[in-house]
């Protein structure tokens, strides 16, 4: 009977043993560390670096800011801050135009699809232009909805082909984009 019980109690010894390194229980536990995979790129200076402030939470908020607000219980410090606000110049809200295509390869007469954001130009009315030695007006336009446009553009002019888009109420511009035309 104590030789049953030896086994017994060996088996059972021998399956908690096992079952501890499987799990990794009573091991040294090491961390695993990995290198950054977000690059942010340090900023250039260039001609309008003084006034560039970047994408804000208020470009993408329609000029508000969610993270400025006006409650308070209105104690002497509140008050100092608010009085601080009003002395400062008021920013002036960053909507950029951004423009992209789609295909950037086609054929003479083949639908190419001009899309893009314009924070904070909520029902502008864009122009498209072409560049041909200067920007000049493209027979097409597109209105700015919930941030953003469409529209599209056909052409026979062979060759790479540079489109952009204009706020004409505001003169602000897009980036260029190129589309090759077989």
């Amino acid at each position: 009977m104590l030789a049953v019980a030896l086994v017994v109690g060996g088996v059972v010894g021998l399956v908690a043993v096992g079952a501890a390194n499987v799990l990794g229980l009573g091991e040294e536990t090491s961390t695993v560390e990995a290198e950054p995979s977000l690059h942010i790129p340090e900023r250039t200076s260039g001609e309008d670096a003084e006034d560039d402030e970047g994408l804000t939470l208020a470009d993408l908020n329609g000029g508000v800011d969610p993270t400025e607000s006006d409650e308070g219980g209105g104690s002497g410090d509140d008050q100092a801050a608010t009085e601080k606000k009003k002395d400062r110049k008021p920013k002036r809200p960053r909507s950029v135009i951004s423009l992209s295509a789609s295909p950037l390869d086609v054929s003479a007469m083949e639908r190419i699809y001009l899309t893009g954001t314009f924070p904070g130009g909520e029902g502008a009315s864009l122009q498209v232009q072409r560049l041909q030695g200067s920007w000049t007006d493209f027979p097409t336009s597109t209105s700015v909805s919930g941030g953003t446009f469409s529209t599209y553009v056909m052409t026979g002019q062979s060759g790479p082909n540079k489109f952009r888009v204009v706020d004409p109420a505001t003169g602000k511009k897009s980036n260029p984009v190129t589309v090759r035309v077989r």
